[in-house]
């Protein structure tokens, strides 16, 4: 009897520990379960994100496209008027062969094309203004050395990029000629002996008649012979 009872004691322990390590067993599994549905979560929540941020990228895409349909709709019926503009004007350099019309003299230099620049300008020193026969004059040497005078049209205040005040130049009308283009136009007189190019045409002769390409040099050919550019006679446009 008493073995039996041992027995049915061994029995009943040895069922015991059984039952624990399978708790044990079952209890790690569903640690592990719940640790991989934790990080499928996290994926999936991951893919929701990506698909959204996908989906917004696309709507942007749509959006520019129709922008962009709806720029190259409304865009033609301006380049008519584009192409028209430019059509009855010359092309022109960065730089240009200019012939100054002076009067008995003329100037053959190279000219430099500032569309920023108001107005035009020539190279001059030893500026002074006198009197003829009532009118108010100015007299100026270039840059050879030559002494010019000319009718004084009126001053003009230049204000610099580099200078806090302003700078009263005299303004004088010249007829200028580069390529086949003849104008008459006012320059200002000024010292430009520190500057690369004795001349500067500014937007006063290029406007209506020249388009400037600044990627190129001397499109209206190299330096011309000496030769009137009649007064600005052959486009006369003030």
């Amino acid at each position: 009897m008493r073995a039996l009872i041992m027995l049915l004691a061994i029995l009943l322990l040895e069922g015991c520990i059984a039952t624990e390590r399978l708790q044990r067993d079952t209890i790690k599994l569903a640690q592990s379960a719940d640790q991989q549905c934790r990080e499928s979560l996290v994926r999936i929540e991951e893919l929701i994100t990506a698909q959204e941020n996908t989906t917004k990228a696309i709507e942007r895409e749509a959006e520019s496209r129709e922008a962009l349909i709806l720029t190259r709709k409304t865009a033609p019926p301006d380049c008519p008027k584009i192409r028209e503009s430019l059509r009855n004007k010359t092309i022109v350099g960065a730089v240009e062969w200019a012939v100054i019309d002076l009067g008995n003299e003329q100037l053959i230099a190279k000219a430099r094309m500032d569309t920023g620049a108001a107005t035009s300008s020539l190279g001059a020193t030893d500026i002074a203004e006198f009197e003829r026969n009532g009118k108010r004059w100015v007299r100026f040497k270039l840059a050879d050395g030559r002494t010019i005078s000319q009718r004084l049209e009126r001053f003009v205040n230049i204000r610099q990029a580099a200078a806090s005040e302003s700078n009263k130049r005299p303004v004088v009308k010249l007829g200028v000629k580069i390529g086949e283009i003849a104008y008459i136009g006012e320059f200002t007189l000024a010292d430009r002996s520190h500057l690369k190019y004795e001349v500067l045409i500014g937007r006063n002769v290029l406007r209506d008649l020249m388009v400037v390409d600044v990627a190129r040099l001397y499109v209206q050919g190299s330096k011309p012979q000496s030769a009137k550019p009649d007064n600005g006679k052959q486009a006369l446009r003030q």
